[in-house]
């Protein structure tokens, strides 16, 4: 029993006294946001990643604006392939493209802003991949962006 109560002593010595705190931090809009500033920070603010995991809060706390996606209109393809996930980079891309609408926003440049927030995140998507595959999927993102940029104005 002496070895074995030496041993614990040992091992415990030599484990920290007290374990950092883990730390969450989640970023959420102000609720106190008005309509037009909250669309922005969804569409503008948030990386991908916020936008996508924290979406059904975000749902709850703006049910006023327009949450609906049809994905990526792209014929063929759709929103995802063996070396691309768009589908995310779609959803906030059509957030944009409604609300911005609706409240009555939408020109060329709002459009160019959307569309370029679209561009890079799918991009950010591509960051993920494997090196083969991601020269695959930014080739796509090149793509879905010139379609998306040559289908036209508001």
């Amino acid at each position: 029993m002496g070895i074995v109560l030496s041993m614990l002593v040992a091992v415990t010595s030599v484990l920290p006294a007290q374990l950092p705190p883990i730390v969450v931090t989640i970023t959420q809009p102000n609720p106190a946001l008005s309509t037009i500033e909250a669309v922005r920070h969804i569409e503008f603010d948030l990386d991908i990643t916020t936008f996508t995991r924290q979406r059904s809060s975000l749902r709850r706390q703006y049910p006023t604006l327009d949450w609906t996606t049809d994905g990526c209109s792209a014929p063929i393809v759709g929103s995802e392939g063996k070396s691309f996930n768009f589908r995310s980079a779609c959803d906030r891309h059509d957030f944009g493209y409604r609300n911005f609408k609706n409240l009555g926003l939408f020109d060329t440049s709002t459009r160019t802003l959307i569309d370029e927030q679209l561009h890079r995140d799918m991009n950010t998507s591509c960051d993920s991949q494997r090196r083969t595959f991601k020269v695959r999927c930014i080739a796509w993102s090149e793509i879905f962006y010139t379609m998306v940029r040559a289908a036209g104005g508001p």
